[in-house]
């Protein structure tokens, strides 16, 4: 992460930046993401503190927010919020944009094969599930993956999350099967 943190006309101390690059790497930690590039100005104007805070992401997400307030802490603590807000609206518009998609083309019929030779089997070996939560796992449906296995975090039961042919996410908790 490239980590700036500046201050004008003010001094911005040490407690300040380590909390404000403490703060940073708990919101890449949450929503999974790698900050790229991070600016944060803080300056004073009248007798408010502002922060302008401004973020890329590896996913090619820019966010930019900023707030003031009677306290430089305070001012930094709510700018902060803003920015997790922005992500969190983010996170919540790429799962609409789900429905939004194309259906995607069905396989090939295995009746094409001969009868004689039983049908072609495909066999793959899912040797290391990852450990995961449903919504965690609907995020890495795209357009090149349409259907992830994973473990489930909550009750260790192997789930499906699939993207639908109506462009919703399908789910299949294993442990309802049994």
């Amino acid at each position: 992460m490239n980590f700036s943190f500046s201050g004008r006309h003010m001094e911005v101390g040490e407690s300040l930046t380590t909390k404000a690059k403490e703060s940073l790497q708990s919101l890449e930690t949450k929503y999974r993401l790698e900050f790229l590039d991070v600016n944060i100005v803080m300056k004073k104007d009248g007798h408010q503190f502002v922060t302008d805070i401004s973020v890329k992401t590896n996913t090619g997400n820019s966010y930019m927010v900023s707030d003031s307030a009677e306290d430089p802490k305070i001012s930094f603590d709510i700018t902060l919020q803003k920015l997790e807000q922005q992500m969190q609206k983010k996170k919540k518009t790429r799962y609409s944009d789900y429905s939004k998609k194309k259906e995607f083309e069905p396989m090939a019929p295995v009746s094409d094969q001969k009868e004689d030779d039983g049908g072609l089997i495909i066999a793959e070996v899912l040797d290391d599930l990852p450990l995961m939560s449903v919504s965690e796992a609907a995020e890495q449906l795209n357009e090149t993956r349409k259907v992830f296995i994973f473990e489930n975090i909550v009750n260790s039961s192997v789930n499906v999350v699939y993207t639908r042919s109506d462009g919703n996410i399908g789910w299949i908790d294993y442990k309802n099967f049994k």
